[in-house]
């Protein structure tokens, strides 16, 4: 049974990172290189386009850059600060 279960919640988790990167302006496309290679592309504007070999590479990839994108730096009003 878990067989059938684990594909199913890895393809909605997909599904969430999908709308996720959607949200900051991405989109996961797939093409073919000229030597007929499948390839996956994130697009996003004039951005450089990182290209991976497997979907679910492509997606660790993204999970990855949401979780940097989205980090803001500690500010305090109190202790040592660097000039």
């Amino acid at each position: 049974m878990t067989t059938l279960i684990e594909p199913l919640v890895t393809e909605i988790d997909a599904q969430v990172l999908l709308a996720r990167a959607a949200d900051s302006g991405f989109r996961l496309v797939d093409i073919e290189t000229s030597a007929g290679q499948t390839v996956w592309e994130w697009r996003r504007g004039d951005e450089p386009r990182p290209q991976f070999v497997l979907r679910r590479v492509a997606l660790h990839w993204m999970q990855e850059f949401l979780v940097r994108e989205s980090k803001v730096a500690f500010v305090s009003d109190s202790g040592p600060s660097i000039a």
